[in-house]
């Protein structure tokens, strides 16, 4: 957004003239200036000079000799331009001058000797001194064009500063920074915020006739079909002589904004768009035929829009059509056919407010955006529509020939109701830590527009849209006191960090040095991603404005992208895949809690030691144990649908459900290509860290040394061995120690059956144990495992 010192200068009465001093308060106080463009300042040593007499060069074919009179004498000069003439005025730029050399990088001007003949300065085209928006070229003309200033004699020595009256100072503001505020998309807006700041008083204000507008219908009947998405709208027709003249002072002023000069009628909807912050448009009435309706795009319609391009609409598009076809993109474009041109006679102009969710809908789904789709989007108060529609019938009846109006106005809505908001000075100095009186409050609020009472503020019908309570209020006076005036203070309370819970930052680490590998995918899903692990999509939170339906769902378990991964990388693992993530989920049905979920798969088949079930239950009855706590591991009352039925553990502490472990079912490992044994166990995470902590005892180490013997026992995979183990470590006390050392089920095995052999150790506390009092001990427990 670009805002014209001199434009400002139209409503208000500078206090402060150092434009960096404007700068950094409007950037304190409103919107981050980005830069201060300070016109002219790259035309140091360019003056307006005369070509007095022209030969060629006498060792060049493309090359002339020139003398030019200019403000520091008569300079030689050798130049290649295409068009010059003696008694031309020109640019020059002397030696010292930076210019873009034939518009490429910046140099400075040396005196010079080209092909023999000696040259002083240089004459200049337009794309040398960056002033090509101001001398475009003409058909026909190329780089080589010289600036052409005309003949005569008047200015001649003068700055080229002065002589284009590149005079302003322009302010870039940031848009980001305003994207809340559209009353800040114009001149007057800003004006309003430098009174308010004290940087400027405001001018007495000039009056205006009031428009007397003819008792004539327009030529064509309007429908809106969809009212929410026009809630304002004013419009008239007046008749033209013909296009004009635009005058040269509204062309510097939307140069200097960024805007380029087409014809009178753009330049001036464009004008009073930059001014008054409401975008406009103008049609040639003459083209505009029958009924026009407001109505929303279907799919495969279809306009072109005024840069020529022929766009495809988006469904709900807010379009406006004729008998003719479609004709304009409300709010973001006009058409083509009835754009104003050469021969127009006629113009329809209107202001239309439009729905700001429904535009910004359009430019996303088409890609295309403009200065009024980015104003529009910010939601535009009502009261702007009538304000910027007489602001330009007023230019349109003063600079176009013989204008007038047509028709009477035709408009529909209202420009809205503020609501009064209790506030006093009180509250603005408790929400901002510091004393403000009620004559500082009063003051600031009326100079942005408020109505201030004893006991409430209003807000100005332009800022309806984003003053909604008295914390906006508080912020308004905050921002023109100066946030920098508030006094900084430590914070009463204790600045100590609260107590953390280290136990899940332990258990990812010891994950980590049992070579499981952390991934962290991100937490939104697909409905087929879901449906893939036999689980629910309709259990989970859906996205109301998703970027796709890949990632519609909130995940409602880790589990999704934690196979999704094993699938996408098995390939990748030496021998086993081993991964774990922990992560908030989702549920419709319960909340949301954190869940870690732990992933284990071998690429081939391997021996029954290393089954993925077994190792991830190992590791965690050493995790839990580890903490104290023991974790009981029983069959699975109600399986998941994405567990084995034979194969599924709960996971109990204190017996209370953490987890569950489990072997994937075939449908599961079938969706996702992984290998038949892929196990996972899921913990909530929030469960286990609600129960207290138990702190790990441990035992002290034995003075004596132990003996262990090894004991194979052939088992049926029906059966459980945790029976055998609990009864054998009771059998003996001298019997301190049963643990599987490991588990065979190959051949000769018959199916079904499997090896398990137990290391048990036996230990004394008051002396060295015999190896003949060891075996009396062993045999005992040999009788018992095969009774």
């Amino acid at each position: 957004m670009k805002i014209s010192y001199n434009w400002l200068s139209d409503f208000v009465t500078w206090k402060e003239k150092d434009p960096a001093i404007i700068a950094d308060r409007l950037t304190a106080s409103v919107g981050e200036v980005e830069e201060v463009i300070v016109q002219g300042e790259h035309l140091k040593g360019c003056c307006v000079g005369k070509i007095l007499s022209l030969s060629k060069h006498p060792n060049a074919d493309r090359l002339s000799l020139c003398e030019v009179k200019t403000d520091q004498g008569t300079k030689k000069v050798v130049c290649g331009g295409s068009n010059l003439r003696s008694g031309m005025r020109v640019a020059f730029a002397h030696v010292g001058a930076r210019v873009r050399w034939h518009g490429t990088e910046m140099v400075t001007l040396e005196k010079t000797k080209i092909r023999g003949e000696e040259s002083e300065g240089m004459i200049c085209a337009a794309s040398e001194l960056e002033l090509s928006s101001r001398f475009p070229l003409l058909p026909g003309q190329d780089d080589h064009t010289i600036i052409d200033l005309g003949d005569g004699d008047e200015d001649i020595g003068t700055s080229l500063t002065d002589h284009l009256e590149l005079t302003d100072v322009v302010f870039h503001i940031d848009n980001h920074a305003i994207t809340h505020r559209p009353d800040l998309f114009s001149h007057i807006g800003f004006a309003r915020e430098c009174v308010a700041l004290g940087l400027a008083i405001w001018k007495k204000e000039k009056k205006t006739k009031p428009q007397t507008f003819p008792k004539n219908p327009p030529p064509f009947t309007f429908v809106l079909t969809e009212k929410k998405l026009v809630p304002r709208y004013c419009a008239c027709t007046l008749s033209v002589a013909g296009l004009g003249e635009t005058p040269l002072w509204m062309k510097q002023r939307l140069e200097a904004t960024g805007w380029r000069s087409i014809n009178l009628p753009i330049d001036i909807t464009n004008y009073v768009f930059m001014e008054t912050g409401m975008p406009l448009h103008s049609f040639d009435a003459s083209d505009i035929h029958g009924t026009v309706r407001m109505r929303t795009a279907t799919e495969g319609e279809s306009i072109t829009t005024l840069d020529e391009v022929q766009r495809k609409l988006c469904p709900g598009a807010l379009i406006m059509e004729d008998d003719q076809g479609i004709f304009d993109l409300l709010g973001i474009m006009g058409g083509l056919r009835g754009s104003t041109k050469e021969t127009t006679r006629s113009i329809w102009l209107h202001s239309a407010i439009v729905d700001p969710a429904n535009t910004r809908r359009t430019v996303i789904a088409m890609g295309h955006r403009t200065d009024a789709a980015t104003v529009y989007e910010k939601d535009v108060p009502p009261v702007m529509a009538k304000i910027g529609f007489l602001r330009a019938l007023e230019l349109f009846l003063t600079l176009m020939p013989e204008a007038a109006l047509t028709s009477k106005l035709i408009e529909w809505g209202t420009d809205g109701k503020s609501k009064p908001i209790p506030f006093s000075h009180k509250d603005a100095e408790k929400h901002l830590g510091m004393p403000v009186s009620d004559a500082t409050v009063k003051k600031v609020l009326t100079d942005l527009g408020f109505k201030v009472t004893k006991t409430a503020v209003t807000a100005p019908l332009w800022r309806i849209n984003d003053i909604e309570g008295s914390h906006d209020i508080v912020e308004e006076v905050g921002r023109i006191v100066g946030f920098d005036r508030i006094t900084p203070v430590l914070p009463d309370a204790t600045i100590a960090p609260p107590p953390r819970d280290k136990r899940l930052h332990a258990f990812r680490d010891d994950l980590k040095e049992e070579g499981f590998l952390e991934i962290v995918p991100i937490s939104l899903v697909s409905p087929q991603l879901i449906s893939a692990c036999k689980m629910d999509p309709n259990e989970a939170y859906s996205i109301l404005n998703p970027i796709g339906e890949e990632l519609s769902l909130m995940q409602t378990s880790v589990l999704p992208r934690l196979l999704e991964h094993a699938g996408k990388n098995l390939l990748q693992a030496d021998q086993t895949l081993k991964t774990f993530t922990c992560t908030h989920v989702f549920n419709r049905r319960e909340g949301e809690w954190m869940e870690c979920g732990i992933f284990m798969a071998n690429r081939k088949e391997t021996s029954l030691v290393m089954n993925p079930f077994l190792k991830i239950r190992q590791l965690l009855v050493d995790e839990f144990s580890g903490v104290g706590s023991t974790v009981a591991i029983n069959a699975s009352e109600k399986v998941p649908p994405f567990g084995h039925a034979g194969r599924s553990a709960d996971l109990l502490i204190d017996g209370k459900t953490v987890g569950i472990l489990c072997e994937l079912h075939p449908d599961v490992n079938k969706a996702f290509d992984l290998p038949a044994r892929s196990a996972v166990a899921l913990l909530d995470v929030t469960t286990l860290l609600e129960l207290p902590k138990k702190p790990a005892i441990f035992s002290p180490i034995a003075e004596f040394p132990a003996i262990t013997y090894d004991l194979t026992v052939t088992l049926d995979s029906s059966k459980s061995a945790e029976k055998l183990i609990s009864k054998i470590r009771g059998s003996s006390p001298l019997l301190t120690s049963v643990i599987a050392a490991d588990l065979y089920d190959g051949k000769p095995l018959e199916s079904g059956k499997y090896n398990l052999t137990l290391r048990c150790t036996y230990q004394a506390k008051d002396r060295t144990l015999t190896e003949e009092e060891v075996k009396k001990e062993h045999e005992r427990v040999e009788k018992l495992v095969m009774a």
